[in-house]
């Protein structure tokens, strides 16, 4: 058995520091592989996060044989060591898993990985545990103390609490950039997506739109079931833009949406596609409504109609609005 070299306190100052440096959560799950390895220099360790709304867990950092293989796998609601721990919130020191009723080798099939002695600790915040922090085959082979397990329980702590401020740091900033009601973004943050594609100067369109006969609606229906149909048009719209694409209510029952590298073809054409998602939905069917709604669009390409922000979302709403016009004019001449 050997013996670990000792962690000196400046090195466990500096691993609290940099874990409480940062409200990003990548980079708190950064520094805490750096901080591990320094700290105890385990051979293998994982992290697992809860998921959200259940008590399963999910790898999300890995060190040693077989990480590739295990970010991202998910473990059953009180699986294996790690799964007790987070739903008894106590830590454990496991010195032979496969005597053990509470281990799960599923993970070992998966990855090939051979576990024969297992740390885990839960990592707990605003008396909630957030994930586990296991060590694995370091209990034997590298002489594991009780030292280690309490340096492993303090570093636990940290690492929770660094997590946990960064989430709710991350709650808070998703919901600044989010409209509430259609679960799009705010116009604040679409400008400010607007004003960062110019700025890098690559190709980009953009897209404003008004509902057609949504005033109707409201008149009849009131404007309750008229928040609840902008809901559903927010829906429509998440369910139709791709991952780059930014969508946007502006305000009222107007929406937006950027489309990098887009020019006005484009836009054009992802105009119509969500047009006709808009024309041949019924809306307010939960309610016993059944409302058909439409939409006019406008559009601008960068740099081809402009390469101002104020300039290109003038132009959109313009064109978006003499739509509207043209949409009305035909109706009044069939009328």
């Amino acid at each position: 058995m050997t013996s670990r070299r000792r962690p000196d306190f400046p090195t466990f100052v500096r691993v609290a520091r940099l874990l409480s440096s940062s409200l990003d959560l990548d980079v708190v799950l950064r520094e805490l592989l750096a901080g591990m390895d320094r700290l105890l220099e385990p051979t293998n360790w994982s992290l697992l996060l809860r998921e959200d709304g259940s008590d399963a867990l999910v790898f999300r950092l890995a060190s040693g044989a077989g990480d590739s293989s295990l970010r991202g796998l998910r473990l059953e609601p009180g699986e294996g060591i790690a799964g007790w721990v987070l739903q008894n919130e106590e830590a454990v020191l496991v010195r032979d898993p496969t005597s053990d009723p509470r281990f799960s080798g599923r993970v070992d099939r998966l990855t090939g990985f051979d576990t024969r002695s297992i740390a885990a600790v839960p990592l707990k915040a605003e008396g909630r545990v957030l994930g586990v922090i296991e060590l694995v085959n370091e209990v034997d082979e590298r002489g594991f103390t009780s030292d280690d397990f309490q340096i492993l329980q303090a570093f636990a702590d940290f690492a929770a609490i660094a997590i946990h401020n960064a989430r709710t740091h991350g709650e808070l900033l998703e919901a600044s950039r989010s409209d509430p009601l259609s679960g799009l973004r705010n116009s604040r943050y679409f400008l400010a997506c607007v004003a960062a594609a110019v700025h890098r100067s690559e190709p980009f369109a953009l897209v404003f739109f008004d509902m057609d006969r949504f005033k109707t609606l409201v008149d009849r229906y009131g404007h309750m079931s008229g928040s609840a149909a902008l809901a559903e048009v927010g829906a429509v719209l998440r369910e139709t833009l791709s991952s780059d694409e930014v969508g946007c209510r502006f305000g009222g029952d107007e929406f937006a949406f950027l489309l990098p590298g887009a020019d006005a073809e484009r836009a054009a054409a992802r105009s119509a596609e969500f047009a006709e998602r808009i024309a041949v939905r019924t809306f307010l069917e939960d309610r016993g409504i059944s409302a058909r709604l439409g939409a006019s669009f406008g559009w601008a390409a960068y740099p081809a109609d402009g390469r101002e922000a104020d300039a290109l979302l003038h132009l959109a709403d313009e064109r978006m609005y003499e739509a509207k016009r043209a949409a009305k004019r035909d109706r009044d001449a069939k009328a």
